[in-house]
C-alpha cells in the first residue's frame, strides 16, 4: 500500500516532494485506472492540467471512473485536485458539483484558520483560475476579488480538496491529509 497515488506520468519534482516527505507514493498511468489490482492508498492527487489534452489524457478516465472515486473519498481517502488548464471546466467526475474558469496570475489570499489551508506556501500564490462551489462545498481560500481558489468538502468518512493554485502542495498539507485519510481503494 502506498500512502500517495499520483494520477499522471512520474515526475522528478512530484517525486522529490514525496520522497523528502518520508511517504510512499506511486504514479498511475490513467490507463490503468479501474483495474481490480490496484492497491490501497491514502491521498490521491490528481494534478494540474488533467482536462487539457495538450498535456495529458486524464480526463476521460476520470469520467469513466466517477463512481469509483466516490467510493474512494466515502471510504476515508483524501482526494487533491488541482486545476484543470482548461478555458472552463464542470467537474462532473466528482460527487459533488464544482465548477472552474481559467484565469492565470499571481493572487492576494487571506490567511484561513483551516487546517487544509496549509496547501499554500504563500500569501500571494500563483493560480490558473478560480473555483465556483456548488452544494457541498466550502470555500476555505479567496482571492482579492473574492473568488475561491481552495475548496473542500467532507464526503462520506473522506475529504476533497480542489484548488487553482498553481504550484506544488506544501509538506504541511501532505503531513495533514495523510493523517487524517484511510486507505480505500479506487
Amino acid at each position: 500500500m502506498s500512502d500517495i497515488t499520483l494520477i499522471g506520468e512520474r515526475t522528478y519534482l512530484y517525486e522529490k516532494l514525496f520522497a523528502d516527505l518520508g511517504v510512499s507514493f506511486q504514479f498511475l498511468s490513467s490507463a490503468v485506472l479501474g483495474s481490480p489490482f490496484l492497491p490501497k492508498f491514502k491521498m490521491l492527487v490528481i494534478p494540474t492540467g488533467f482536462a487539457n489534452p495538450l498535456y495529458c489524457k486524464t480526463l476521460p478516465a476520470l469520467q469513466r471512473m466517477k463512481s469509483n472515486i466516490s467510493d474512494f473519498v466515502k471510504k476515508g481517502g483524501v482526494l487533491t485536485v488541482f486545476g484543470p488548464m482548461v478555458p472552463e471546466h464542470d467537474y462532473d467526475w466528482l460527487p459533488l458539483p464544482l465548477r472552474y474558469v481559467y484565469d492565470i496570475g499571481s493572487r492576494s489570499v487571506a490567511s484561513s484558520e483551516h487546517e487544509c489551508s496549509c496547501l499554500l506556501c504563500t500569501s500571494t500564490p500563483e493560480c490558473d483560475g478560480y473555483l465556483i462551489a456548488g452544494e457541498g462545498f466550502e470555500n476555505v481560500l479567496k482571492d482579492e476579488k473574492d473568488r475561491a481558489i481552495l475548496v473542500r468538502a467532507e464526503f462520506g468518512e473522506g475529504l476533497i480538496v480542489a484548488t487553482s493554485v498553481h504550484e506544488f502542495p506544501a509538506a504541511q498539507y501532505i503531513r495533514w491529509a495523510l493523517s487524517r485519510a484511510k486507505p480505500a481503494k479506487l
